[in-house]
């Protein structure tokens, strides 16, 4: 029974902000790898269609965790089912440092820019990467707009 009362609190978060999760996966997996599941990229570090390293495996895990679920050890990203049950939890991760700072629904672009380049580094330039020259979260943005 919790576990399902569990589940029935992430979808209605999850709606209750204006981004969609599956939609935006698509589009950072777009992005980093054309979707490719067994993607092996930044030297070995990083992995899968989201080219997740080790550290935020760990925070999809951790709210995985915090949700009821089960977890999962870095060597099961070969699959594509898990890659993206950790990949979501680690934009409701995302979303959740947003709001712990006051930002209670942040852009797809925001949540790319944390993904691209970390919370911190993300929160020094206001969460616009435009500033930068780096065009990666606004490429997300355009593709998950265009996302029906």
């Amino acid at each position: 029974m919790k576990k399902i009362i569990t589940s029935i609190l992430i979808l209605v978060t999850s709606n209750l902000y204006g981004i969609n999760e599956t939609k935006l996966l698509k589009s950072i997996g777009s992005v980093e790898t054309g979707l490719d599941y067994s993607a092996i990229g930044d030297h070995g570090a990083a992995r899968g269609a989201f080219q997740l390293h080790r550290s935020a495996w760990i925070d999809g895990c951790n709210q995985l965790r915090k949700e009821g679920k089960s977890i999962y050890s870095y060597d099961d990203w070969r699959s594509e089912k898990i890659q993206d049950e950790v990949a979501g939890a680690f934009i409701r991760s995302i979303r959740n440092r947003f709001r712990s700072i006051g930002i209670e629904d942040p852009t797809a672009a925001q949540i790319a820019c944390v993904w691209n380049i970390g919370f911190a580094a993300a929160r020094r330039i206001n969460f616009n990467q435009d500033t930068t020259g780096n065009d990666y979260s606004e490429r997300v943005s355009n593709i998950y707009n265009s996302i029906k």
